[in-house]
């Protein structure tokens, strides 16, 4: 029953950048096979729309939330690095960091799907350009990751790679460890708000790279080298589990 909620989500309708590996490119489909978000995704909203609207009220409201602890949990989500925060992103929800060296096949997996999510969001990006709210708005140094404007000033907001990162790992991590799905998946879900109260991201953005992510990983599952791996991920999980009940 939870096996088939979970692939419920995974096919509801619908980052940061790592080193690729040579492995991750051989399991993971070609580049012209992945999903492009620019072909599903509905139109980023326009400036003058009742969902712009609603993003700008929101990202008014979240500013309330500077300094506080969520903020700093915004600050530690906005590193997407596998081998940093990233690969604690889900460390109290699933147990344990992701980390190279100390569950390798699992690591392989999400760089897999890190990639594969990279190259989906890159169309939609590249096609709306939309300007993040500290572009929109014209301010430096307000968001919860003032290092980290520059890198993203000229890129696009829309969607939000980091909730498509962050989602797509919650529904793979949920698919290995069912008992804890609530716990991962709701955290999953708080990657992505990191981004609004973070102040780089619209709320749309967000609701979009949710959506990018399930695709995603709903088109890996047909892909029989993500499969194979994943079914390395989740023996060598249980092992690792087994040796520490």
């Amino acid at each position: 029953m939870k096996k088939n909620v979970l692939m419920f989500l995974c096919l509801l309708p619908l980052f940061g950048t790592l080193v690729q590996t040579g492995y991750a490119k051989d399991l993971a489909s070609s580049r012209a096979d992945i999903i492009k978000s620019v072909d599903f995704l509905p139109a980023a909203p326009a400036n003058d729309s009742i969902d712009f609207a609603r993003d700008r009220e929101i990202y008014r409201q979240t500013q309330a939330e500077k300094g506080s602890k969520r903020w700093q949990q915004a600050a530690f989500d906005a590193d997407t690095r596998l081998d940093k925060n990233a690969g604690a992103w889900f460390e109290e929800a699933f147990g344990m960091k992701i980390r190279k060296k100390q569950t390798p096949e699992l690591y392989k997996l999400m760089l897999v799907y890190i990639r594969a999510q990279h190259e989906a969001a890159r169309s939609a990006k590249k096609h709306y350009m939309r300007k993040r709210p500290y572009v929109y708005y014209k301010t430096e140094n307000e968001t919860c990751a003032p290092w980290d404007e520059d890198n993203h000033r000229h890129n696009g907001s829309y969607p939000s790679g980091h909730s498509t990162m962050g989602w797509g790992m919650a529904l793979i991590l949920a698919e290995i460890t069912p008992e804890a799905q609530a716990a991962i998946l709701k955290r999953g879900y708080e990657i992505g708000q990191s981004r609004v109260v973070c102040g780089f991201h619209w709320q749309s953005d967000v609701e979009a790279g949710r959506m990018l992510g399930a695709a995603v990983v709903a088109q890996l599952h047909s892909d029989p080298g993500f499969t194979r791996q994943l079914e390395k991920a989740k023996a060598e999980m249980a092992a690792i589990w087994a040796r520490n009940p």
